[in-house]
């Protein structure tokens, strides 16, 4: 059996990358374009929830470029510095990756104006104790950005990605196929049902429908369970406390604060982040946002609120 989760999990080419039909169509037509000019491929911006698949995209689009990657977070780029060290080391017709590029300073986004639009940078060189900027030239590359929050990237750096793609939510349907896929791959024997129930909780995105699944094979390697069935899926759902449409302990403590805590009433952020000991950034961005998607919660000028919905959820659950 290979265990080596890492090189299995990502497809290897574009036949086995499911879902996103239109995108894959067009990037084959792009990437066959650009071969035929013998020209770099354009910059492409990817924006998308965490988990649907940006990472995974850039790494076929080199493969189909047949083309080197370089992956870098956005996060670890703090100065001028480290983006010319960056694009110095590129070579012609290599890709470069940049994850939730919506992070970068703005000094550090400048610099790509540049590099991006015509292949140069402006470098600050000391002369005779004297300083002036010498124009450096770079190789042409592919620069493909990857956010969760397409709209906090400026308008120049958005206007420099001449090819930009939203990765949309996956349907149930494409969710037990990538299942399907994954635990041939890792021969693991599961029934229909079983992958079904993994992707009712996987939010329909592939990245928890896949660290689902590879829990799952951690208890059925230890129990020695040879073929796995919807039981022991349930089962083993329920020791990582994953609850009905995938909310987890912290949303249901969630809702549960809105509706018995605050009797329906508004809360405000504030109170709300307090009361589960989690960052803004957390409740906002991770718990909240499934939960608005489900129509459980909504934020009002007020502050958040449980909806009959979400009222309902817990009553029938809890």
């Amino acid at each position: 059996m290979n265990n080596d989760y890492n090189n299995v999990i990502r497809p290897n080419n574009f036949e086995e990358f499911i879902g996103q039909k239109t995108i894959i169509d067009n990037l084959r037509v792009y990437i066959k374009a650009a071969k035929i000019k013998d020209t770099s491929l354009d910059h492409i911006l990817l924006a998308g929830h965490a988990g649907v698949g940006k990472t995974s995209l850039a790494y076929l689009i080199a493969k189909e470029l047949n083309q080197n990657i370089i992956i870098i977070n956005a996060n670890s780029i703090e100065k001028v510095k480290d983006v010319i060290i960056m694009l110095s080391k590129l070579n012609e017709g290599d890709v470069l990756f940049i994850d939730e590029i919506h992070a970068l300073n703005k000094n550090c986004e400048e610099v790509l104006y540049s590099a991006m639009e015509d292949f140069y940078i402006n470098l600050n060189v000391k002369s005779d104790s004297l300083k002036e900027i010498r124009k450096f030239e770079l190789p042409p590359f592919t620069l493909i950005g990857a956010t969760t929050k397409l709209e906090e990237i400026s308008k120049p750096l958005l206007d420099r990605f001449s090819i930009t793609f939203n990765l949309t939510n996956y349907t149930f349907k494409e969710i037990s196929k990538i299942l399907n896929n994954l635990s041939n791959k890792l021969e693991y024997k599961y029934t229909n049902k079983a992958l079904d129930r993994i992707a009712s909780v996987s939010r329909l995105i592939p990245r928890i429908a896949i660290n689902y699944l590879k829990r799952i094979n951690d208890f059925a390697l230890i129990s020695k369970v040879n073929l796995i069935d919807e039981e022991f899926v349930t089962k083993i759902l329920e020791k990582l406390g994953i609850k009905k449409h995938g909310l987890t302990d912290l949303d249901i403590r969630y809702l549960k604060m809105l509706h018995f805590e605050y009797k329906d009433k508004p809360v405000g952020i504030n109170t709300i982040t307090s009361y589960l000991n989690e960052s803004k950034k957390t409740v906002e961005d991770i718990i909240e946002k499934y939960l608005i998607e489900l129509l459980f919660i909504k934020r009002t000028f007020k502050g958040r609120v449980i909806t009959k919905k979400g009222i309902s959820y817990l009553h029938n659950n809890y």
